[in-house]
């Protein structure tokens, strides 16, 4: 679609009536794509959700960026620190695209099995592998699994970072169908919802397009994790998260 026909399409639904000031302005400048600065969308009033993508980049993460840049939509992803010096190419177009970009480690262990001193080391590693490609340390942290306690939540707080976890899961990583993984996100997103994924499975990227579809048909908007709080105080380093406003 030309990119007049774009911003056509995205004023009209943006001027629709009812919805908010924040929520039309975000829509009638699309999302922030090729570097453009992040719009401004207030979730204490808007019905958004963050779809977030661990464990990438790998060779199905640039499929799921096409999407993202096709329907004008935003994401988070965490990464591992090695894929992201052998994917450098992804890393910059999500940078570029206005994607929000979290540390995930560099070997993916489950540290709440590690010494603190070990903690650190994968957090700091990771963080200095992904600056080493977009020249900025990430600002968001994602623990493997899931797993988190104090030792994590200490380790994450002195790099500071704060703790991002999700509430919607469609375990996609077990749940290798596509049709499975985009039932059960959308019987599963609520305003506020931080959605997981995994751009490491080739069951992942054919779910994407048909999930921001119905989440748009519900009047979602998609805004990254720290769009989602920007509103209600910002993230703060150690802090745990799963949900938004």
């Amino acid at each position: 679609m030309a990119a007049t026909a774009v911003a056509a399409t995205l004023g009209a639904f943006a001027a629709a009536p009812g919805l908010p000031s924040s929520t039309a302005a975000a829509l009638s400048h699309g999302l922030a794509r090729s570097g453009a600065p992040a719009p401004f969308v207030d979730c204490r009033d808007t019905k958004c959700v963050a779809l977030t993508f661990d464990d990438g980049p790998t060779q199905y993460t640039a499929a799921i960026l096409g999407t993202l840049e096709r329907q004008h939509t935003v994401a988070t992803f965490f990464l591992i620190g090695p894929h992201a010096l052998h994917y450098r190419k992804d890393v910059l177009r999500q940078l570029r695209d206005g994607d929000a970009i979290g540390d995930h480690t560099v070997t993916h262990p489950n540290l709440t099995r590690l010494a603190p001193a070990r903690i650190d080391h994968e957090l700091e590693t990771a963080a200095g592998q992904i600056a080493s490609v977009t020249g900025h340390r990430p600002t968001l942290f994602r623990p493997p699994f899931g797993a988190w306690n104090a030792k994590v939540r200490a380790a994450a707080g002195a790099e500071g970072l704060p703790v991002v976890m999700w509430s919607v899961s469609p375990a996609d990583w077990k749940n290798r169908n596509p049709h499975l993984i985009e039932q059960r996100v959308l019987a599963r997103a609520r305003p506020g919802a931080i959605i997981v994924l995994h751009d490491r499975y080739a069951t992942t990227p054919p779910a994407v397009p048909h999930i921001i579809h119905a989440l748009k048909a519900r009047g979602y908007v998609l805004v990254t994790v720290p769009q989602m709080f920007a509103t209600t105080g910002g993230l703060h380093p150690g802090a745990v998260y799963d949900h938004g406003p």
